[in-house]
């Protein structure tokens, strides 16, 4: 049977506009799942933030202070293995107040991305204020550095949790 080749434009003309709406509808589909990865990732950040603020308040409770509890500051990267003695009065309050937390098998927390992000930042201004945060992936500011920190590498971070500003909640607890 001979090709018409007069017909091969139309042919392909008359099957662009799905081709290219399916394809659109794929790149969207794709772009928008990425972006719901990202914000889960972010909501998952400030949850463990929250989480580490509940101990931290315990811990203050407990011993006058927060962790470490032989200085009066103290700043760094929670999950550093040389910063493991502050992060271990952190994770025995964390498991002491939050349920989740009390099954040893449920790991400390950690930035979804620590291999590629910075890792969670912990700064003891005083013995009663402290910070703590985070990078985000989605609101990206870069409003709090560790530039004041002598221990930690220079990260600029985007969503903080600052004892004195949000209250502390001793009380509560």
């Amino acid at each position: 049977m001979p090709v018409n080749l007069n017909q091969a434009p139309r042919f392909i003309i008359a099957k662009a506009p799905p081709l290219i709406a399916l394809a659109v509808l794929l790149l969207g589909g794709i772009f928008l799942l990425n972006r719901a990865d990202v914000q889960a990732r972010d909501t998952i950040r400030k949850h463990h933030l929250d989480d580490l603020e509940t101990s931290l308040y315990l811990a203050h409770d407990l011993h006058g202070t927060y962790p470490p509890y032989n200085q009066p500051t103290w700043c760094g990267l929670l999950n550093d293995p040389t910063n493991s003695s502050v992060r271990a009065p952190i994770e025995e309050a964390l498991r002491q107040r939050i349920d989740k937390y009390a099954n040893n098998t449920k790991p400390f927390p950690t930035d979804p991305l620590a291999s590629e992000l910075p890792d969670y930042f912990y700064w003891k201004r005083t013995p009663t204020l402290f910070e703590l945060d985070s990078i985000l992936e989605i609101d990206r500011n870069g409003l709090y550095g560790t530039s004041g920190c002598p221990n930690a590498p220079l990260f600029y971070y985007d969503y903080n949790l600052n004892s004195g500003l949000r209250g502390n909640n001793t009380q509560q607890l």
